[in-house]
């Protein structure tokens, strides 16, 4: 819910970061909410350190201590050593 703030800010909007999924197909993660979902609900494999990087950025940026920037970088890290992220 907004304050009278920026729904793209709430959410924490970024230019969109297309992942693999297991089923083959193509999904862009685009805010910071898509980032953490994916993080809880559909990582592949075991937690590693760049993963829970990915987490706390989003954490932070929820306590308004990080950038989506910073958010999708941590992401774009975390995806690319679990081999899903789409060049």
């Amino acid at each position: 819910m907004t304050r009278g703030g920026d729904v793209a800010m709430d959410r924490g909007l970024f230019f969109p970061v297309p992942v693999t999924l297991p089923d083959g197909s193509v999904f862009c993660v685009a805010d910071v909410i898509q980032v953490g979902d994916f993080l809880l609900h559909h990582w592949p494999g075991p937690d590693s350190p760049t993963q829970s990087r990915a987490r706390r950025a989003c954490l932070r940026f929820l306590d308004g201590q990080a950038t989506p920037l910073e958010v999708r970088e941590a992401f774009e890290e975390a995806a690319e050593e679990v081999g899903i992220l789409v060049h």
